[in-house]
């Protein structure tokens, strides 16, 4: 990557990054890491679920982010309570911000499925290494090295409605916005256009004994940039291998597979095809996710497909 080129990139990132000061992390594998966006999703899957996801978006490009996260969630035994723990760290250029969210449920049951009403409460640490930005003036106190690290209060919450074929949902991932100011600290910014409700669906249909399709959609708002929408689709080979395609507007295609060794173990990997304007500029994004369910569930007689 050319070296003015790639100054600019890592400073514009970081201050965009550091002016919003909150975003929800990126994730391909959201339908099952539903926890990053949606804490009404604990509990969902009826038994103690971890989920691990590896994020590298942008290889190549100077400053992209880097994503990990750590999702454990589950019902509470003979209760209507699903309880969960997100734990993610976000690096986008100079910035990193690290999130823990505690999450609870409240699911009510219908004839054909459940509504779940959840609420998310934790922290997010922010900072950021003004020393790795590439400088005239080496000499300037401004870029001399870390910001002040700051804890910062945070809140999600979310509705989920699920059958055993089809579900919906609506969330509001981060109830909080932190903006970084002038004064170097970061304060809760009364500007609400950073927020970002979502809303999501999806539907499995048979086609026959081996295989099913599962079309999905995710919808996002900013008001500084209007609607993202991701759709997708998945082929299911015999509930234990999953090949998908989504296109995400304005910014990739992406491809996935998944597969599932045993009813309890699910890997996957997705690779993000850029078509923004600065696809010229890296070799797309890739993200991995391992997940594990404790306790054997007979998924031939009741499989989960989101």
């Amino acid at each position: 990557m050319n070296p003015i080129k790639g100054i600019l990139a890592i400073t514009a990132i970081a201050i965009a990054a550091l002016a919003q000061g909150q975003h929800t992390p990126l994730t391909s594998h959201y339908l099952f890491n539903g926890l990053v966006i949606n804490p009404a999703y604990a509990g969902s899957r009826d038994a103690l679920t971890a989920t691990l996801t590896h994020r590298q978006q942008w290889v190549g490009f100077d400053g992209a982010p880097i994503t990990q996260t750590i999702s454990i969630h589950a019902p509470v035994s003979r209760s209507k309570v699903g309880l969960g723990l997100l734990i993610f760290n976000d690096r986008i250029g100079v910035s990193n911000e690290t999130g823990v969210l505690s999450n609870y449920s409240y699911r009510l049951r219908f004839p054909n499925g459940k509504l779940s009403l959840g609420i998310g409460a934790g922290f997010t640490v922010l900072r950021a290494d003004w020393s790795r930005v590439s400088i005239q003036d080496q000499n300037d106190p401004s870029f001399a090295g870390f910001t002040r690290g700051a804890i910062r209060p945070n809140f999600s919450t979310g509705a989920y409605y699920y059958t055993k074929t089809w579900y919906i949902g609506a969330s509001m991932p981060f109830a909080l916005i932190h903006h970084y100011d002038d004064g170097g600290g970061y304060n809760i910014s009364n500007e609400r256009f950073n927020l970002q409700p979502m809303i999501t669906g999806g539907h499995v249909f048979p086609i026959n004994d081996d295989f099913k399709l599962k079309p999905t959609a995710l919808i996002r708002y900013r008001m500084d940039s209007g609607l993202q929408g991701d759709i997708s689709t998945n082929v299911i080979y015999k509930d234990k291998v999953w090949g998908g395609i989504s296109y995400r507007t304005g910014d990739a295609l992406v491809g996935s597979v998944e597969v599932l060794p045993t009813p309890q173990w699910r890997i996957g990997y997705a690779y993000d095809l850029g078509l923004s304007a600065i696809r010229p500029y890296h070799s797309g994004s890739h993200e991995l996710l391992v997940q594990y369910e404790f306790g054997y569930r007979l998924r031939v007689r009741d499989p989960r497909y989101f």
